[in-house]
């Protein structure tokens, strides 16, 4: 078919839509774009759940490397001496150490189970935003005693009745509040809540933090050891690149280093596998019912127009003008289809990113990236011909006595 045929059938399209039924244009074109949204939606909210789970661990966990003990051993020792080794290398923001104690806190009539982590305050700033999740109070200071910032589910809420939480709390802590806190070692002490932080991360929001300092009163010693240490990489460095250089400096020799890619492979690498296959379950699904939905409505507007094909073909317009003249229409009515979807997915993300999904465990938004946009919209664009070209195809073959009888 040559260049003035492929004109013929676009002029024919484009007339066959603007005279045609205004209101079947745009439920066809809507019916497009709700497909689109639907191919994209499900996938782009798994990866966001993917996505949040991701930073949260980086954030509030494990930071960029993680140095944990040795197979064997509990704490990494020599501390003082691995800190001023880690800092001092090349590409590292800062490394912040953690010491974890198991303890019970008391307040009026409850009694709950918390882990509390000692922390150096002005090292965690600058490997965790834990210190932008304040929701009351105020973070620790450098050197504070007796004083402890808690998550918001331990504080609990004063309005909710014991028996309906969905949490174990202490009630409705308040700052300014003082608990009684007692350690695994059998020290006890009343602390001042300085303040109530809420990340959504659960493992965090369910402990405690104090600084280096009071925890080296309640253990009566000079804390030399941690159970981990996190590490923060500088912009333009690698995690790999971290690691490569602590196990060079010999960092390995007191303790095991691991990226967030080595830990996340291992804890949530078949987490992250699962919503693979949902994704693309939901994919070919979403494909499947989008090619059967626009074949039934392109069939049934293909038939409707048969008498006008037989009219076609007796004036002596060639089949595969009117087959083109169909496909065409169709592709007109697939773009601004994937047009109206890719408008309907960014606003549903604006939307979740600033009303995300939040559950005990993690809070999600859709991920989208603009290579998520163009794959969708030419994998419905192709659904879309196939979709209309194959009843035009077969309706173009018809005779004109046929055609002219429906």
């Amino acid at each position: 078919m040559g260049k003035k045929e492929l004109k013929v059938a676009a002029l024919l399209a484009m007339r066959s839509l603007q005279r045609g039924s205004r209101s079947s244009v745009v439920l066809t074109v809507l019916i497009i774009g709700m497909c689109f949204t639907n191919m994209i939606f499900l996938p782009s909210l798994f990866n966001g759940i993917g996505q949040s789970i991701t930073k949260q661990i980086v954030d509030y966990e494990v930071s960029n490397v993680l140095v944990s003990p040795k197979s064997g051993d509990q704490y990494i020792t020599d501390l003082g001496a691995t800190l001023d080794l880690i800092n001092g290398m090349p590409g590292v923001q800062r490394a912040s150490p953690q010491y974890s104690k198991g303890a019970t806190f008391k307040f009026r009539q409850r009694t709950l189970g918390v882990n509390v982590r000692a922390i150096s305050p002005t090292d965690e700033k600058e490997v965790s935003p834990i210190y932008t999740k304040m929701i009351a109070g105020s973070y620790l200071g450098e050197g504070d005693t007796g004083e402890v910032i808690i998550g918001r589910p331990v504080a609990g809420d004063a309005s909710v009745r014991q028996e309906d939480e969905f949490q174990e709390s202490l009630g409705g802590v308040r700052v300014g509040d003082s608990v009684t806190i007692e350690y695994g070692n059998g020290y006890t002490k009343d602390y001042r809540v300085k303040g109530i932080y809420a990340t959504g991360w659960s493992p965090v929001d369910s402990g405690a933090y104090v600084t280096w300092t009071d925890m080296e009163q309640v253990e009566g010693k000079t804390l030399d050891k941690a159970n981990l240490i996190t590490v923060k990489e500088k912009p333009g460095y690698s995690e790999q690149f971290i690691k490569d250089e602590l196990l060079s400096y010999g960092v390995g020799v007191n303790g095991k280093v691991q990226t967030t890619g080595d830990l996340l492979s291992k804890s949530m690498g078949r987490a992250l596998q699962s919503f693979a296959i949902i994704n693309m379950v939901s994919l070919i699904v979403s494909i499947i019912i989008t090619t059967v939905v626009l074949f039934i409505v392109i069939t049934i507007k293909t038939l409707n127009s048969r008498k006008q094909i037989g009219i076609l073909k007796a004036i002596g317009v060639d089949k595969e003008v009117i087959m083109h003249n169909y496909g065409f229409q169709v592709i007109i009515l697939g773009f601004l289809g994937i047009l109206l979807g890719i408008g309907i997915t960014l606003v549903l993300a604006t939307y979740m990113a600033y009303s995300p999904i939040v559950t005990p465990e993690w809070s999600a938004t859709m991920y989208l990236t603009p290579m998520d946009l163009i794959i969708n919209s030419i994998i419905l664009f192709i659904a879309a011909i196939v979709a209309g070209y194959v009843p035009a195809y077969q309706v173009s073959r018809e005779d004109i006595q046929t055609a002219m009888r429906a």
